[in-house]
């Protein structure tokens, strides 16, 4: 049986909504990334940024995603200062991606480079849930999937469903239908009233509906390709010349 990754978000809720047969894994996202990477698990929703390391293990699942057009809502930098007098930031473990949009972000963005630490930060970058349950709890929040569209226009994507080349091609096209199918059902039973949210049910529905985005067009391959060319000149790696589409 497909062994797939399945991190514990909310924001993973549409993809695996109504999914069966097959064996899900779930796991914070490094934790999913390794296993992924050792070939431990077939397929998996993972950091965006795993692709720009290991682009020669993968296959990008298409039009299947978890990204923002504007805001995002649940990448948050949370600060008890204004995002310009930041000078100690903490970066949650959890999320290479999200570590690499905030450097973006910073130096392209406010021309700073805050120090990273454990304790005693000014601002701290928290996702998921996580970043759900606190978004009111600080003096300033600033939402890196909204800050990135106000720099560059485009939207962000944090996490791809990657499939290993190794994986068996029939069983990956029925992961790769399941999942839409899933999505499908999951937004149609939201709009009809048929399921019950995680949390205050009009924030999250506002959350499914107008901050997180599912597909991967044009315009999300493009913001892969200056954010993976920002991760590039960050690590001193040669960003992958495209990026390998599953094959329909």
């Amino acid at each position: 049986m497909l062994r797939v990754g399945k991190v514990a978000y909310s924001n993973t809720l549409p993809l695996f909504y109504s999914l069966t047969g097959f064996e899900l894994v779930e796991g914070h996202p490094t934790e999913l990334v390794k296993l992924l990477r050792e070939g431990s698990i077939d397929a998996g929703i993972v950091s965006s940024a795993e692709y720009f390391f290991n682009p020669e293990l993968y296959y990008v699942l298409p039009d299947l995603s978890i990204s923002s057009i504007k805001k995002v809502c649940s990448v948050l930098l949370l600060s008890r200062v204004p995002l310009e007098e930041v000078r100690k930031v903490k970066i949650t473990p959890n999320s290479l991606t999200s570590r690499y949009l905030l450097l973006y972000l910073l130096k392209k963005g406010y021309r700073i480079e805050p120090e990273e630490v454990v304790s005693g930060e000014d601002a701290s970058l928290c996702i998921g849930d996580e970043a759900l349950n606190l978004r009111n709890s600080f003096p300033y929040a600033y939402d890196l999937g909204e800050e990135w569209n106000r720099l560059t226009g485009l939207p962000f994507v944090f996490a791809l469903f990657l499939v290993r080349k190794d994986a068996p091609k029939g069983r990956v096209y029925e992961l790769y239908k399941s999942l839409k199918e899933s999505v499908a059902e999951f937004f149609s039973d939201m709009e009809e009233g048929k399921l019950r949210l995680p949390g205050e049910e009009a924030f999250m529905r506002e959350y499914f509906s107008n901050c997180i985005d599912y597909s991967l067009g044009d315009r999300h391959l493009e913001a892969l390709r200056v954010f993976f060319s920002f991760m590039g000149e960050e690590t001193g790696r040669n960003p992958p010349e495209s990026i390998s589409l599953f094959p329909l």
